[in-house]
């Protein structure tokens, strides 16, 4: 096996990782996307052996970012966004990175890289698009005066058990004194 059969294992195996230490697929997607956008740092001169140089280390980078992309898909298709809001956002964002990589590819000449990455970002988005379609929006809540979180789980669901999410999506400094205003699922 040569050795760039070893970088294209490793790079695939690096990206596994990345993807595997995460427990929770939120944090995966944030651990991939620096990864799936990293362009090194070109070597310096102007002679045939820095073009050389600059020319292995564009693919083996590509060949990192792509692994990655694959590993951000699958990142994607395990998370489970709480409102229609997050799971457009987490569409866009992911479908940003991937459609930079395509464009990179396409630019490198890369046409099957470009079409594969065309085709995972296509089925990303219908994937978040589908999954986000029946899901809760966002709203602004406004209260008169600081209220506890349980009484405001309370007052918009009349489910004390939805509580978490509140305080999750309010990050007030204590649950007890919610701020005035603060987003929260409209059911």
């Amino acid at each position: 096996m040569a050795w760039t059969d070893d970088f294209v294992l490793a790079s695939a195996d690096l990206s596994s990782a990345l993807l595997g230490a995460a427990t929770d697929p939120a944090d995966a997607i944030r651990l991939l996307l620096p990864l799936c956008g990293w362009i090194p740092p070109r070597f310096p001169g102007t002679g045939s052996l820095a073009a050389t140089i600059n020319a292995a280390q564009d693919a083996m980078a590509s060949n990192l970012r792509c692994t990655a992309c694959v590993a951000l898909a699958t990142a994607s298709a395990s998370y489970n966004p709480v409102s229609y809001q997050d799971a457009l956002a987490t569409r866009a964002t992911v479908c940003g990175v991937l459609g930079d990589e395509a464009q990179r590819a396409a630019d490198a000449g890369l046409d099957a890289t470009y079409q594969a990455l065309r085709t995972l970002r296509a089925a990303v988005a219908l994937d978040l698009a589908t999954r986000g379609a029946n899901l809760a929006f966002l709203v602004e809540v406004e209260t008169q005066v600081p209220m506890p979180s349980l009484a405001e789980a309370w007052t918009l669901y009349q489910d004390t058990s939805r509580e978490p999410s509140i305080v999750a999506s309010a990050d007030p400094p204590h649950p007890l004194f919610l701020p005035l205003e603060f987003p929260a699922l409209s059911k």
